[in-house]
């Protein structure tokens, strides 16, 4: 350990620097906080290659004069506060008096600006925090910034950067969050010369929830309102049946403020509790407004986390407020059906011969060559063996037939009566002597030799399922099929640079999605695994997964989580019946697969019971 000493001003402004300015998007919200502060009614954002070639961000609001613009860029130098008793009654987006100082220290900075009042404006140029120049410049009222080489003098933060098109990503994030929370002031996004959003100023909350995230969403959703003395709510909540992967798609705003905040999730997880499967999450959009003194907005540079005088109220209120909206509306969901429908169901003969042949090919294999419970479409919605050649799917076929086109034969006949399991020959320690049965549609309970097991229909079926797509992709890539007509969806420009860094992987996953407009994808071939109305959903949550994950994943991670959605969206479901011989089967193969005790999401698949466990419970030991 050297001797204490005081830091020189450079290493210090550094440090601030690296807890207020991660990534070209920290620039933009902190430079777009400051206009919407200065009262700007129009903001303009422009950004080159990602923002980390240049930022510039222009605004029509009060403007400064010369000797205020050489203060706006010292540390700790803002209009905002006054005095200490300020510093628990924010009222403005900033108030620390660092994001110019910090910005400044890690670029080469510009700033011009002009007040309102005065015939001319000034300019001054900041370089890696040297003043360059100061002086007087010609320009409209208001201010602009320009941010050029953000981390020219910082290499190690810069190597830390992804790709433009990544960056640009979470730049339109940030922007989409400052957009949302002021509804009433004008936005302009463009981005390497291109016109991103324009966004004129409105009084519909929803109209501008829609230019972000898509017209049908912003109509599909629930208003909420709650005023009172203290606290003001307004929501907007999709239905149950839009819920999405990753809790990515809950945006909270506190006095125009975007935060985060663990309450306020809970609370909107228990509104929507009962209605949604418990591993997704709502898309809510909420907005706050309370009174400053009852909540402590300095509790992290970034200003993202917030700390409440009464936390367990702000709880209560939001619950309440969301829960009356979900229970007065009608949530029945309306039917989506996909423009490439499924082939036609089959009828018990058809069924029975395509289960018999799919008996007749696991006979064949070995425990290492894992097996599913059969083709898409025909066995079952959603039982799924990867078909082994890539194939149009024709909805005029019938069941057999298309399985001649997937399979290259067909199907050998069953002979009258056969309704017994075809693997009788490969006897399975989970078989039972009467045959296992199905309980509520969700689990299979089978006898064993010293007790009895009970399987998780779901989470076996995924895991066959995941087995079978890991050794499959192992050896190359998965089949697909090309779609007659291609499924559309609306995508944000982080959910398109996304796509564009992740296009190989996608194409490895028999996944081809292209550009067809300005904010939607076009899918044109899809895991044959998946049903052509699942496409949308699967590409959508995978977005949101890689959107908001916190770590930079590895290839290998990305598969492991492509291949684990496409096996749940595959699997048979909780609820849905299955028959004699699809219960035995799929007891079965049980033993083909590994880890099958597990689902890949980590969920068990199998609870046993001994006879002993049973004496215990009724007392007979």
């Amino acid at each position: 350990m050297g001797r204490i000493r005081v830091l020189p001003d450079i290493l210090v402004k550094r440090i601030a620097a690296g807890e207020v300015i991660e990534r070209p998007a920290s620039v933009v919200k902190e430079l777009m906080e400051n206009a919407v502060d200065a009262g700007a009614r129009s903001i303009a954002v422009t950004a080159e290659q990602g923002g980390t070639h240049l930022i510039r961000v222009t605004d029509d609001g009060a403007g400064m004069s010369a000797d205020q613009l050489s203060l706006a860029v010292t540390p700790h130098a803002t209009s905002k506060l006054q005095s200490e008793a300020d510093l628990y009654r924010i009222q403005s987006l900033g108030f620390r008096g660092e994001a110019l100082a910090s910005i400044g220290a890690v670029s080469r900075m510009r700033l011009v600006s002009r007040s309102r009042d005065a015939d001319e404006g000034a300019e001054i140029v900041v370089e890696g925090e040297q003043v360059q120049t100061n002086r007087a410049a010609g320009c409209a009222a208001g201010t602009t910034v320009e941010v050029r080489e953000l981390f020219f003098n910082v290499p190690a933060r810069r190597k830390f950067l992804r790709a433009a098109g990544t960056e640009f990503g979470h730049v339109n994030t940030q922007f989409a969050r400052i957009a949302l929370a002021h509804p009433r002031i004008a936005f302009e996004l463009a981005h390497n010369d291109r016109v991103v959003h324009q966004l004129p100023l409105t009084a519909s909350r929803r109209e501008r929830i829609g230019r972000f995230y898509g017209r049908e969403l912003g109509e599909a959703l629930l208003e909420c309102r709650r005023d009172d003395a203290e606290l003001s709510i307004e929501a907007y909540a999709a239905p149950p049946a839009d819920a999405r992967s990753s809790a990515g798609w809950q945006l909270t705003f506190l006095n125009g403020r975007h935060i985060r905040d663990r309450s306020i999730q809970h609370a909107i997880k228990e509104a929507y509790r009962g209605l949604i499967d418990p591993q997704r999450y709502p898309i809510v959009f909420l907005f706050l407004q309370i009174d400053p003194n009852m909540v402590d907005v300095n509790v992290h540079p970034t200003k993202i986390e917030v700390r409440w005088q009464d936390s367990r109220a702000v709880h209560a209120q939001v619950l309440s407020a969301l829960r009356e909206t979900l229970q007065a509306a009608d949530l029945t969901p309306a039917l989506r059906a996909g423009r490439g429908a499924a082939p036609p169901p089959l009828d018990q003969e058809q069924r029975a011969e395509l289960l018999r042949s799919m008996a007749d090919e696991f006979k064949q294999m070995t425990p290492t060559q894992p097996a599913v419970a059969g083709p898409q479409g025909h066995s079952r919605p959603g039982s799924a063996m990867p078909p082994r050649a890539v194939t149009q799917p024709d909805t005029t076929r019938s069941g057999i037939e298309t399985w001649r086109a997937m399979y290259g034969q067909a199907p050998p006949a069953v002979q009258p009566g056969d309704t017994g399991s075809s693997l009788d020959q490969q006897a399975s320690p989970f078989a039972s002597r009467t045959g296992a049965f199905q309980l509520h549609n969700t689990y299979l309970v089978c006898e064993t030799e010293d007790g009895m097991v009970i399987i998780d229909q779901h989470a076996l079926h995924e895991r066959i399922i995941f087995e079978r797509l890991k050794e499959r992709i192992a050896g190359g890539k998965l089949e697909s099929q090309r779609l007659l007509l291609p499924e559309t969806m609306h995508v944000t420009e982080a959910q398109s640079a996304l796509l564009h860094e992740h296009a190989d992987l996608l194409e490895r996953m028999g996944m081809e999605v292209t550009r067809f407009g300005p904010d939607e994808v076009a899918v044109q071939s899809t895991p044959a695994l998946l049903k052509d109305n699942a496409v949308v959903d699967f590409l959508r949550d995978l977005l949101d997964k890689l959107e908001h994950r916190v770590d930079e994943p590895g290839s290998d991670e990305i598969i492991y989580d492509l291949l684990s959605m496409m096996a749940c969206k595959a699997a048979v479901k909780a609820g849905d019946p299955l028959t004699r011989q699809e219960i035995d089967d799929l007891v079965r193969q049980k033993d083909l697969v590994e880890k099958s005790s597990n689902c890949p999401h980590g969920r068990p698949t199998t609870l046993r019971m001994t006879v002993k466990d049973l004496e215990r419970q009724f007392k007979r030991t």
